[in-house]
């Protein structure tokens, strides 16, 4: 079988003896999946900790795909890992196999960043960052207000929960086909001198409607965004007060839905 280029593509550093993280979790899944064909590997506990079993299974992997015996996962290692399992379960970024979290790097964490990068161009409340596989305080923000728009919990990790959405809604958008936000109401009313997340997401729905004025996404509710508030609101036959309840927020996502394209 031709070795084909992973994904995750190799983020550029090798796994070894005393790596941890995400990166060595995915390594540690492969195997344990290629042990389905190949069962001579001995099985390795999903801990993202590359100790000395999972040097030994690199190992015994590396010498059945005619690999250099090293026990360190380089690029022709972490290539040739994906390429045996895509061809038994089939192609596709996976689940590392744990929760990828701040302070993370590598090629899991940049898979996550150009995801949440792509997305904030439509989702703007998402704020657009660098793809360098450092998992800092900007990820955490964008990994944290894409979270509650898709009805998940917005604890900034990426479990398999947020893992399997980002990657659903990320390949729906590059489809053309957007998927809905289900964003809850904040649970207070915002108005001028709100700020926050929420702020941030009530800006980016509104810059989504036809014909009320655009806001810049800075999630701090001035005179302008009271002003497309009350725009919104008068369009929509509601309360035009410049605060936002719940009777403006349910309008405005129902309508941001409607307009979403």
């Amino acid at each position: 079988m031709a070795t084909i280029t992973a994904v995750p593509p190799y983020f550029g550093t090798v796994l070894q003896n005393g790596s941890k993280g995400p990166d060595s979790a995915q390594v540690q899944t492969w195997l344990n999946g290629i042990r389905k064909q190949w069962p001579q590997i001995q099985s390795v506990t999903v801990d993202g900790q590359y100790g000395g079993a999972t040097v030994q299974a690199v190992k015994q992997f590396q010498t059945m795909a005619g690999l250099t015996v090293d026990g360190m996962t380089g690029q022709s290692t972490w290539n040739a890992l994906y390429t045996q399992y895509a061809g038994i379960y089939g192609p596709g970024e996976i689940y590392p196999g744990i929760v990828t979290a701040p302070g993370a790097k590598g090629a899991v964490v940049k898979s996550m960043q150009q995801k949440l990068a792509a997305l904030s161009k439509v989702y703007t409340g998402i704020q657009t960052i660098s793809t360098d596989g450092v998992f800092g305080g900007g990820t955490s923000a964008a990994l944290r207000r894409f979270q509650p728009q898709f009805g998940l919990t917005a604890d900034a990790l990426l479990g398999k929960n947020t893992f399997a959405a980002l990657a659903k809604v990320y390949e729906a958008v590059r489809a053309g086909n957007p998927p809905k936000v289900v964003t809850r109401y904040a649970g207070y009313v915002m108005q001028q001198g709100s700020s926050g997340d929420w702020v941030r997401f009530l800006q980016s729905y509104l810059n989504g409607v036809s014909g009320v004025p655009q806001l810049t996404v800075d999630g701090k509710f001035g005179s302008g965004t009271k002003k497309s508030v009350v725009a919104f609101q008068g369009q929509q036959g509601l309360t035009a007060d410049g605060k936002v309840g719940t009777a403006t927020w349910s309008r405005l996502i129902t309508v941001f839905n409607q307009q979403l394209s």
